[in-house]
């Protein structure tokens, strides 16, 4: 999956993006347009944009844009 792909998914915030990374579960949950929970490994993150959820290096230090097309077990 693309990052622009997963980009147009959380922006429209329907519900929860579930993920594995590294071998470890993490999603991104989409409260409002403004808020959006960054969730990896036991870790949580509450970023407040849709650039600040695709570039901020949360995931075993990498963006979710960097690691788009590593993501495997993807559900929405």
């Amino acid at each position: 999956m693309s990052a622009k792909e997963l980009r147009n998914f959380i922006t429209r915030g329907y519900t929860m993006l579930y993920f594995q990374y590294g071998g470890k579960e993490g999603h991104v949950d989409p409260y409002s347009h403004f808020e959006y929970l960054l969730w990896y490994d036991g870790n949580a993150k509450l970023v407040h944009s849709i650039n600040e959820v695709m570039d901020t290096p949360f995931f075993d230090g990498h963006s979710l844009a960097e690691i788009a097309d590593k993501l495997t077990d993807v559900d929405w």
